[in-house]
């Protein structure tokens, strides 16, 4: 049984670690992914942005830089949703599944 425990609990400091190492990752590539976003709309716009629309005209900037953050954030959040709140296997369910087999 201390055995089973020592496991259970070597699994669940793993996946959290993992999940931290790709929180990290997510926010320094966001990062990076805004910056080279927002110097090549800069130099592509001639300056500064007056408005966001996807008709361009001069000086707009194009927001397509939305769809890769919020892609990531969602990827991060289902691994959130793996790491921290997913319940172990119990007995019961283990007893159900054999029975079903």
């Amino acid at each position: 049984m201390t055995e089973d425990v020592r496991a259970l609990a070597r699994d669940r400091i793993r996946h959290r670690r993992n999940f931290v190492t790709h929180a990290v990752a997510h926010v320094v590539g966001s990062v990076f992914l805004t910056l080279v976003w927002a110097t090549t709309e800069y130099h592509n716009a001639g300056g500064w942005p007056t408005g966001f629309r996807t008709g361009r005209q001069n000086h707009d900037w194009d927001p397509w830089i939305m769809y890769p953050l919020i892609a990531g954030t969602l990827a991060l959040a289902v691994h959130w949703w793996v790491a921290f709140n997913r319940r172990p296997v119990t007995e019961a369910e283990i007893t159900r599944e054999v029975a079903r087999l």
